[in-house]
């Protein structure tokens, strides 16, 4: 009779720690689906802003160069971030 009731407490037991391990997995699997719903929507959203690639070229043609220069000026490595000039070789 004792065997029925070890039985039964690791029937239990095991039904409780599968039911703790599937609830944490549960909430995971509900935050990466969040994730992959707010990257869909940002990805249609850019598909749509840019259609094809003569719409891009369009939409950077319209922009003034002073702009995309400083735009570039704002990407350039700064002076510790720069590399040191190629030595060429004397012959």
């Amino acid at each position: 009779m004792s065997t029925f009731f070890y039985i039964l407490l690791a029937f239990i037991v095991g039904v409780l720690v599968g039911w703790f391990i599937w609830g944490r997995l549960r909430g995971e699997l509900d935050s990466l689906r969040g994730d992959l719903d707010r990257t869909r929507s940002e990805r249609d959203r850019l598909r749509a802003r840019f259609r094809s690639p003569e719409e891009r070229t369009r939409r950077l043609r319209a922009v003034p160069e002073p702009t995309l220069r400083a735009s570039f000026a704002q990407h350039q490595p700064g002076p510790e971030q720069a590399r040191p000039p190629r030595l060429r070789r004397l012959h």
